[in-house]
């Protein structure tokens, strides 16, 4: 039996999620490419494929997952850890934030030398007055304390040494994760390219990383024949004539956003605060991609929206949409048995004359 699953916002033809069932003793497979959560694999669908299954007894998982809703992926990870199954996570490219988390459902953690794991303290956005959100933040104290939990009893290390690598957002080479307990094993790196996560939210040195390893014995080639040198094109950022308009131009273009940049040229007061409204433009056409609206984003960057009050947005927006395409499914109640009202109203005079007739004897 086979159970695949698409994740909604993308094409049909990529499955960033799948769950296999083997013929024989082969292990189960399953394939972990997208967001936990809302907009990716949910902890619904995850565990129902699971279940599927039925009684397997060994289970391949790929990872290659920024994260998500940690509650959707502490859930995903006790059903695994209560399957009964042999677990062997691969981390094909990264496993960051809450899928670390799943990560450590594995009996067996391997991960190429070229592969990422992130961990850090749970995160939350709110709206709200002073006690709710000193609440919010004893919630998320009781989520570290769990997920500290949960690391420390895989890795081995104390509960101090979790929690200064969660607070400090650690990123874990292989090797890294090897030495620290995150991982079991390190094998040789995997070409990987940039298909669910985008690389250039990593930091500089993590992106450099990933770029493929040069083959240590290269085919010899004949050298070229020597041509002149192409004259230059000037860099308009770097250039030292280029004015602060000419500037932002050249870097929004870079970014493909060059239809904002008279409007970043205007209202920038330097080439540093249009760098940081190019960024803040970069993340917010994303999240309007993956909420299916990428219509919404020129309105959020034309008004210097900040991503949490996007995120808040799309939110709403999205919850509108639902409550819009709803469709009532319960069954029609019955017409009332009631009389229906007559055609003319009672004409009381009419009456009073009748029954004055019989009593006359008329």
């Amino acid at each position: 039996m086979t159970k695949i699953r698409t994740s909604k916002g993308f094409k049909a033809m990529k499955d960033w999620y799948k769950i296999t069932a083997k013929a024989g003793d082969k292990p189960a497979q399953i394939s972990v490419f997208d967001e936990i959560g809302a907009w990716g694999v949910t902890a619904k669908m995850f565990i129902a494929d699971l279940k599927a299954l039925g009684d397997v007894k060994k289970i391949d998982m790929d990872i290659n997952s920024p994260g998500g809703s940690v509650f959707d992926a502490l859930a995903m990870y006790n059903a695994l850890r209560a399957s009964g199954a042999e677990i062997t996570v691969k981390v094909l490219g990264v496993a960051a934030s809450a899928a670390s988390l799943l990560a450590m459902a594995g009996d067996k953690i391997v991960m190429p030398e070229n592969a990422f794991m992130m961990v850090h303290n749970p995160i939350n956005g709110i709206y709200g007055n002073a006690d709710e959100m000193r609440d919010m933040a004893d919630v998320l104290d009781k989520i570290g304390a769990s997920l500290i939990g949960t690391y420390v009893a895989r890795t081995g290390r104390t509960e101090d040494e979790v929690k200064a690598l969660l607070a400090a957002e650690t990123w874990l080479s292989a090797a890294d994760a090897v030495a620290q307990g995150f991982a079991d094993e390190m094998e040789p790196a995997l070409k990987v390219a940039a298909a669910v996560y985008d690389l250039d939210r990593l930091p500089q040195n993590v992106q450099a990383l990933f770029k493929p390893a040069a083959n240590a014995d290269p085919e010899p080639t004949p050298e070229p024949t020597p041509t002149p040198e192409p004259t230059p094109t000037p860099d308009p950022v770097n250039t030292p004539t280029a004015t602060v308009a000419d500037q932002i131009l050249a870097l929004a273009t870079e970014h493909g956003l060059q239809t904002y940049a008279a409007h970043w040229a205007v209202q920038a007061a330097s080439l540093d605060v249009a760098r940081a409204h190019i960024e803040t433009a970069r993340e917010i056409t994303a999240l309007c991609a993956v909420a299916s609206r990428p219509d919404d984003a020129a309105a959020f960057i034309y008004a210097s929206a900040s991503i949490e009050k996007v995120r808040e947005q799309l939110c709403a927006r999205l919850a509108a949409q639902s409550e819009q395409s709803h469709v009532d499914t319960t069954k029609p109640v019955s017409r009332s048995t009631a009389n229906a009202a007559q055609p003319e109203a009672v004409s009381t005079s009419s009456i009073w004359a009748a029954r004055h007739k019989v009593n006359q004897g008329v």
